[in-house]
């Protein structure tokens, strides 16, 4: 068999489709639903600021991104972004939040709001950083 191996931009048609191709393989095999649950921060301005992106799949959210600009934050937005995802998941039956953060990112701000750590990953992305991975029961 000849194959052709290309790199795609995950902006693409080709990364869309293989994306829909592992969920509807996912959603064949298991008896689940899946979804995405995205929220977004403006200000006055309208000017986005925040924002959380997840996906819902069966009773489990996987928090991919959740950002707010440096100059808003201590306001109060992430806080409120992660009581927005817990809302939405508490209404579709979702039983665990989870995530991964690294050093230099925020994991005591996860810790502070009742996630836990179940795995870490030493020196990465580089010597002296750590991945953590966390879960919320809801």
């Amino acid at each position: 068999m000849n194959y052709q191996l290309e790199r795609v931009a995950s902006e693409s048609d080709e990364y869309g489709f293989v994306r829909n191709q592992l969920i509807a393989y996912n959603l064949k095999n298991v008896d689940a639903s899946y979804d995405f649950i995205n929220f977004i921060v403006k200000n006055e301005n309208q000017e986005i600021i925040g924002g959380l992106l997840s996906r819902r799949f069966g009773e489990g959210i996987f928090v991919e991104m959740l950002w707010v600009d440096e100059d808003s934050r201590k306001l109060g937005l992430g806080s409120r972004l992660l009581e927005e995802i817990e809302q939405a998941g508490r209404q579709q039956d979702v039983k665990l939040i989870y995530l991964d953060t690294f050093s230099f990112q925020a994991p005591d701000f996860y810790k502070k709001h009742g996630f836990e750590v179940f795995g870490t990953l030493e020196d990465f992305p580089v010597q002296g950083c750590t991945k953590y991975f966390l879960k919320k029961t809801l």
